[in-house]
C-alpha cells in the first residue's frame, strides 16, 4: 500500500464517519429527502459545487484541456457557472417555494399529472445513472493510477465508499461530506497550482511557451488546436459556447443541482448560495484548466484523463500530491453520493409513489431502491471501459434538452399545459438520447447545428406547443402556477434583502477582477508570444 492510496482511503474514512453521524439525526423522510429544509448557505454551496464538479471535471475536462482543447473548455467553463444565477432566480426560488420532496413531485403537482411526474423521474434516473457512472470511473481510474490496482477491483472499492454511507444518512449525510470534501479539493487544487506553474517555468514563460510549441500548434489560441474536434476556429467557438450555455441550463435544472434549494433554510439562502457556487466552479474551473495546459509543457506523452494525476504523484510534494488526490477522490464520491441518493429518492417517491405510505416503510425501501440501482451502476462500470468526458456530457445534455423548456415554462409560462409539459420532456429526451446513441453507434462527429442538444432543445420546445394546443391549462394547473408567485414573509425581510445585495455587489466585482485576469495574464503574454503586439 503506498502513501497515496493511505491518504486517500483515510479521506474516505473521514466521509464515512461523518455520514454515520448525520444519519442518526435522520428521523423521517422529510429530514431523509430534504435535511429538514433547514440547511444554511455554506452546505448548500458546498453540496452545489461538490455535487457539480466531479471526476468528469478533474480528469475529464482537464483531460480534454491536456490534449489540446483549451479555449473552449474554458469558454464552457465561464459561461456554465453563470447557470447557478439565471437557475436560482428563475427557477430555484420557486421550486424551493412549493416545498416538495423531489423535482419529478414538484412538477407533477405544478401541472396535477402523475404521469408527468413518472415521466420525469424516469429521465431524473437514466441521466443520474449516467452521472454516477462517470463518477464510480473516474474515481476508480484515479485509484487504479496511483496503487497499481486492477481497476475492476477499485471499482468495488468505490462503490462500497459512498453507497455505506450515502443509503444509511440521505440528505443530511450528503450535505456534510459534500462540504467537507469541497474544501478539501478546493485546498488541494489551490496548493498545487502554485506548484505546477513554477516547475513550468512561471507563469509568463509557461503561457508564451504554449502560444509557440508546435506540437499542438494553436492550442491556447480562441480557435483551439484543428486536429482536435472542428478544423476551423468559428466552428470550435460555437461548439464552446453552445455548450457552455448548455451547461448553464444543466446548472439551472438539473436535480443533482437544484435539489439542493429544496433544503435551503429560505429563499434568501437559495440567492445567496447561487452567487458563492457561481464564483467557486468559475475560480475552480479556470485554475484547473490553466494547470492542465502547464502540464502539457512539464509531460507531453500522457493520457489526458491521467494528466492531473501524473502531476500529483511526480510533481508536487509528498503531502500536497496526497491532498491533491484525495480532493480528486472527493469530488467523485461526493457527486455520487448525491447522484445515488437522488435515483434512491426518486424511484420511491415518484415513480412508485404508492410503494409505502408510512415513514418507516417509505426510509427502508428508499434505501432498498438505492442499493439496487447502485449495484447496476457497479455492474456497468466493472464491465465498461472507463469514459468520463463522453459519460458526463451525455448526462448534462439529455437533461438540458429534455427538463429546460417544462422548468422555466412552468414558472414563466401561462399555456404550458400538463400535456405540453409531458409531451416536452418526452420528446426531448428521446431525441437528444437517440441521436446521441446514433451518433456514437455509427461513429459520427456532426456538424456543430445538428448536435444532440439541438435536436432535442427543438423537439421538447415542439412538444410543449404542440401539447399545450390540443390541451391547454386547466384551472387548478393555473391555481398551482399562481401559488408559486406568493412569497412568504421571510423573502421580503428588508435587512435579508440588504445582504442580498450586497452579495450582487460581491459578485459584480468578481466579474470585473475575471475579466482583468484574461486580458493581463492570458491575452496580453499571448499575444506578445505570437508577434501580435
Amino acid at each position: 500500500m503506498n502513501v497515496y492510496l493511505t491518504g486517500i482511503l483515510f479521506s474516505l474514512a473521514v466521509f464515512f464517519i461523518i455520514g454515520f453521524f448525520a444519519g442518526r439525526k435522520v428521523k423521517d423522510t422529510d429530514d431523509y429527502y430534504v435535511a429538514g429544509r433547514n440547511a444554511p448557505t455554506i452546505l448548500v454551496v458546498g453540496s452545489l459545487i461538490a455535487s457539480f464538479l466531479s471526476t468528469g471535471a478533474f480528469l475529464g475536462d482537464t483531460g480534454e484541456v491536456y490534449s489540446g482543447f483549451f479555449m473552449g473548455i474554458v469558454i464552457v467553463g465561464v459561461l456554465q457557472a453563470s447557470g447557478y444565477i439565471y437557475g436560482a432566480g428563475l427557477f430555484g426560488r420557486y421550486i424551493r417555494r412549493s416545498e416538495a420532496s423531489t423535482l419529478p413531485e414538484y412538477f407533477g403537482v405544478r401541472f396535477q399529472s402523475a404521469g408527468l411526474r413518472r415521466t420525469a423521474s424516469l429521465i431524473l434516473i437514466v441521466s443520474v445513472s449516467a452521472y454516477l457512472l462517470s463518477a464510480i470511473q473516474g474515481v476508480s481510474t484515479l485509484i487504479s493510477s496511483v496503487t497499481g490496482l486492477d481497476y475492476s477491483l477499485c471499482t468495488v472499492i468505490v462503490w462500497l465508499a459512498f453507497t455505506a454511507f450515502t443509503i444509511y444518512s440521505g440528505s443530511p449525510g450528503v450535505l456534510l461530506t459534500d462540504t467537507v470534501m469541497f474544501l478539501i479539493f478546493l485546498i488541494g487544487s489551490l496548493i498545487a497550482i502554485p506548484f505546477i506553474v513554477s516547475a513550468a517555468g512561471g507563469w509568463f514563460s509557461g503561457i508564451e511557451a504554449l502560444a509557440v510549441q508546435q506540437e499542438l500548434p494553436g492550442m491556447i489560441s480562441w480557435a483551439g488546436w484543428s486536429g482536435y474536434l472542428y478544423p476551423d476556429g468559428l466552428s470550435n467557438l460555437f461548439w464552446a459556447i453552445t455548450y457552455g450555455l448548455v451547461w448553464a441550463l444543466v446548472v439551472s435544472v438539473s436535480p443533482w443541482q437544484t435539489s439542493r434549494y429544496l433544503m435551503a433554510r429560505d429563499e434568501h439562502v437559495v440567492l445567496r448560495s447561487s452567487i458563492w457556487s457561481s464564483m467557486g466552479v468559475m475560480g475552480v474551473t479556470i485554475s484547473l484548466y490553466f494547470m492542465a495546459a502547464f502540464i502539457r509543457l512539464l509531460n507531453a506523452g500522457l493520457e489526458g484523463s491521467q494528466a492531473v494525476i501524473w502531476a500529483a504523484t511526480h510533481m508536487l510534494p509528498t503531502l500536497v500530491g496526497i491532498v491533491m488526490l484525495s480532493g480528486i477522490a472527493a469530488a467523485g464520491i461526493s457527486s455520487a453520493s448525491t447522484f445515488l441518493s437522488l435515483i434512491g429518492f426518486s424511484a420511491v417517491n415518484d415513480f412508485f409513489p404508492a410503494a409505502g405510505q408510512d415513514d418507516r416503510k417509505k426510509l427502508r425501501i428508499s434505501r432498498l431502491a438505492m442499493f439496487l440501482a447502485g449495484l447496476v451502476i457497479l455492474v456497468l462500470a466493472y464491465l465498461n471501459p472507463p469514459q468520463i468526458f463522453v459519460i458526463m456530457y451525455f448526462g448534462g445534455t439529455v437533461i438540458a434538452s429534455s427538463w429546460s423548456v417544462a422548468a422555466f415554462g412552468s414558472i414563466w409560462s401561462r399555456r404550458l399545459s400538463r400535456t405540453g409539459a409531458l409531451l416536452s420532456m418526452a420528446l426531448g429526451f428521446i431525441g437528444c438520447a437517440g441521436s446521441k446513441i446514433f451518433y456514437s453507434v455509427r461513429g459520427i462527429t456532426p456538424p456543430v447545428y445538428l448536435d444532440s442538444f439541438f435536436i432535442g432543445i427543438i423537439l421538447s420546445l415542439a412538444g410543449a406547443v404542440l401539447g399545450s394546443a390540443l390541451r391547454p391549462p386547466t384551472g387548478e394547473e393555473r391555481r398551482q402556477r399562481e401559488a408559486l408567485f406568493k412569497a412568504p414573509a421571510s423573502a421580503l425581510d428588508p435587512a435579508e434583502c440588504r445582504k442580498d445585495r450586497r452579495m450582487w455587489l460581491v459578485y459584480l466585482g468578481f466579474g470585473v477582477a475575471v475579466g482583468l485576469f484574461f486580458v493581463l495574464l492570458y491575452a496580453l503574454p499571448y499575444l506578445r508570444a505570437v508577434g501580435g503586439l
